[in-house]
């Protein structure tokens, strides 16, 4: 593994051991917001181990397309990504945090860590 895939590796894992802290907090938007942001950085981590620079995107979609694993994932694997694109930035602006938070119970943000673990190792896998 080269060391900016590495790096990506380390950020997104930190990122993942994190949400059990957020998650025992009751924050459960931030919990939402970490699973995004873990699987943004693994999917990075894929794409920077097929010898390509991440782009400057937050899309998970579009970075699953980008790591060339979109079309093998599992269908839950890629409904979790569509499901947690709209935490990266409305997750954290007035009206849409409000909206978001009512709508990401502690039963839904205890799902979204579960399946960010399974793709997450998943993913892992899928580095060069």
């Amino acid at each position: 593994m080269d060391s900016l895939t590495r790096q990506w590796v380390e950020r997104a894992e930190y990122d993942l051991k994190s949400i059990s802290h957020v998650l025992k907090g009751g924050r459960y938007l931030y919990v939402a917001f970490m699973c995004q942001q873990s699987l943004e950085k693994m999917l990075k981590a894929v794409v920077a181990s097929h010898g390509k620079a991440p782009p400057f995107v937050h899309n998970l979609v579009r970075l699953a397309q980008d790591a060339q694993c979109y079309d093998e994932m599992s269908e839950e694997f890629r409904v979790l990504l569509a499901d947690l694109n709209p935490y990266y930035i409305k997750a954290r602006y007035g009206e849409y945090k409000q909206a978001l938070s009512k709508v990401c119970t502690g039963l839904k943000a205890k799902f979204f860590f579960k399946k960010t673990q399974e793709l997450s190792k998943w993913l892992k896998q899928k580095i060069k």
